[in-house]
């Protein structure tokens, strides 16, 4: 019996080490192995010396944050922006030569291209906007070694023509999402706060030049909004001439609108097709700027003069777009992260970049400079995952405390509830360890698969120590050896049925952990934390009688009453009497 208690205790070992090892697979086994380090340090011993102690202390080097639940949607989304001042001809030709040449890429199916946007106010994309969409090949037609990020950056290269900015990492789906809550065509983004146009777009170039010297960011990436860089035409009416052919500065302004842009005057019904009938002068007058100021125009009094004896006319430049947040102007500088660290972790290393470059002397070439009242904001879908991850701070816990609860008024035992416990952390320590050694980046998912496994991580141990428990109010106990029996005996009538339903949960898991198909990349990345917790879950069903047998024999010991002492036996003796 004491060989079987003693190797039942050497189990409790290897529950620690999983133990220590599910906390460095999450903060990284160099941070976990610190202290002891620093014992060994203090007795004059150099753990680091110790020959391959540093590759296995690098063997789980921390988990990192992702900031979007990845999903395989078999496509991508291509958006670019042409400089403002391209005309709309020069549009369609860049977007036609793009679809060519990303159609040639081996591993592209179909390329469908839109510029422009329908007569509606929910699509403020400027004409300037290429969206193309990207359909890919099963992966079985790939190149061999190809992967779908590799096909990404194969499509930005040969899509960035001359005046093409280049292009963030985006799938249909994710890229819709990202521009209803954020407004950006990026993952991410800086958002820079500002009251004028032309000192928004000074900050917007000074913060993309920030942004590219940092170890964080894919420096080819960074994209600054071109805030002014559209081409403008502006009249200003001579309201003391325009007064002396009896006009004021709207009729001469409507005659401007009229002949320049156009004026609907009636809609012509052709079946079930309405097209409207437009007034304007000839396109010949119209794209000769040098030549507007000569158009002929009709004055209230008849006379015909050319336009510039009533209006002044110049070419400037101006925004392209304005937009605004929170009553205020706002531009973007959109970049992606290179992937060396989490995208949580690489945005709080921007953002503290940032702060520090404007805290700099002004004599330091890398100081940022902003204007006093200009704010910056990281911006994106990585704040999706900042709110997730508020939440789980609270829910995670709670689950906990709901699942200790349910345990203690099953058993009503405060000492027997925590040993049927003790699997929670048991079961995290081995789902964080398969997390890590697949090299999963902690999403949203990830955690809802921690949440899961909570409720099955106790399994077990409930069913061990409620068949102990039932064991033991049957016998009369009067000594430790009998509740060592018991406990034994317990035991081994109980390891089948538990590691059937450990086995069976593994076997229902194996298919979702092999799944490759479309939305796989969820169900597994909720599934691996519980296959790996529930690996590591059998070996409850040895702690918990441990800690059962232990707890009982310490009352004994100590001579403290319990129920079980007499058991089913002793209440029957005292009937009898």
């Amino acid at each position: 019996m004491s060989r079987s208690l003693k190797a039942l205790r050497r189990f409790g070992a290897v529950q620690s080490a999983v133990l220590v090892f599910g906390v460095g697979a999450y903060v990284g086994l160099p941070t976990v192995m610190r202290p002891v380090e620093r014992a060994a340090a203090s007795l004059g011993v150099d753990l680091n010396a110790v020959p391959g102690y540093v590759d296995a202390k690098h063997l789980f080097t921390g988990l990192q944050s992702d900031d979007w639940i990845a999903l395989d949607e078999g496509s991508w989304f291509y958006m670019p922006t042409l400089y403002p001042a391209a005309s709309f001809s020069q549009a369609m030709q860049v977007l036609q030569t793009q679809d060519v040449l990303i159609g040639q890429i081996p591993e592209v199916k179909d390329v469908l291209g839109k510029i422009g946007r329908a007569e509606s106010a929910l699509d403020p994309a400027p004409a300037a906007m290429v969206e193309t969409y990207v359909m890919l090949k099963p992966e079985s037609e790939w190149r061999e070694g190809v992967t779908a990020r590799q096909i990404w950056e194969e499509i930005n290269r040969v899509a960035t023509l001359p005046g093409v900015t280049p292009a963030s990492a985006l799938q249909p789906i994710e890229g819709r999402v990202v521009m209803l809550q954020s407004g950006i065509k990026a993952p991410m983004a800086i958002r820079i706060y500002g009251d004028d146009l032309q000192t928004l777009a000074t900050a917007a170039i000074a913060v993309s030049a920030q942004l590219k010297k940092s170890p964080y960011v894919n420096s080819g990436t960074v994209n600054p909004d071109i805030v002014l860089g559209k081409p403008y035409v502006e009249f200003s009416v001579n309201r003391e001439a325009a007064s002396r052919y009896g006009m004021n500065a709207s009729m001469v302004n409507e005659v401007i609108e009229t002949a320049l842009g156009g004026m609907n005057l009636i809609k012509t019904v052709e079946g079930r097709e309405r097209y409207p009938v437009r007034l304007r002068y000839n396109r010949d007058l119209r794209e000769r700027i040098d030549g507007l100021s000569r158009l002929p125009v009709v004055t209230q009094s008849g006379a015909v003069v050319p336009l510039e004896e009533l209006a002044s006319l110049e070419t400037t430049w101006g925004p392209g777009a304005i937009n605004s947040e929170n009553g205020r102007l706002i531009a973007h500088v959109a970049f992606m992260t290179n992937g060396s660290v989490g995208d949580l972790e690489s945005v709080a290393a921007i953002e503290e970049q940032l702060r520090q470059a404007q805290t700099l002397p002004e004599s330091n070439p890398n100081r940022l400079s902003l204007p006093t009242g200009y704010s910056l904001e990281a911006v994106g879908s990585f704040r999706n995952q900042i709110e997730a991850n508020r939440r789980l701070m609270w829910i995670i816990p709670v689950v906990m405390g709901i699942n200790l609860l349910l345990i203690y008024v099953q058993f009503r035992n405060l000492p027997i509830s925590l040993a049927v416990f003790s699997g929670i952390p048991v079961a995290f320590a081995g789902g964080m360890i398969l997390v890590a050694w697949m090299q999963v980046e902690l999403n949203t998912a990830v955690w809802v698969g921690f949440i899961a496994l909570f409720g099955l991580a106790v399994d077990d141990g409930v069913v061990m120590a409620t068949y102990v428990h039932q064991l033991l109010q049957k016998r009369r106990i009067t000594s430790v050896q009998e509740i060592r029996d018991t406990v034994y005996e317990a035991g081994l009538k109980r390891i089948r049925p538990c590691v059937m339903t450990t086995v069976t949960t593994l076997a229902a898991l194996i298919p979702v952990m092999i799944a490759d198909g479309r939305g796989a990349d969820v169900a597994r990345a909720m599934a691996i934390p519980v296959f790996g917790g529930m690996l590591v879950e059998p070996f409850t069903s040895f702690i918990v009688p441990t800690l059962y047998c232990g707890y009982l024999e310490l009352k004994m010991r100590f001579g403290l009453e319990d129920e079980l002492w007499q058991g089913d036996a002793g209440e029957r003796d005292t009937m009898g009497h």
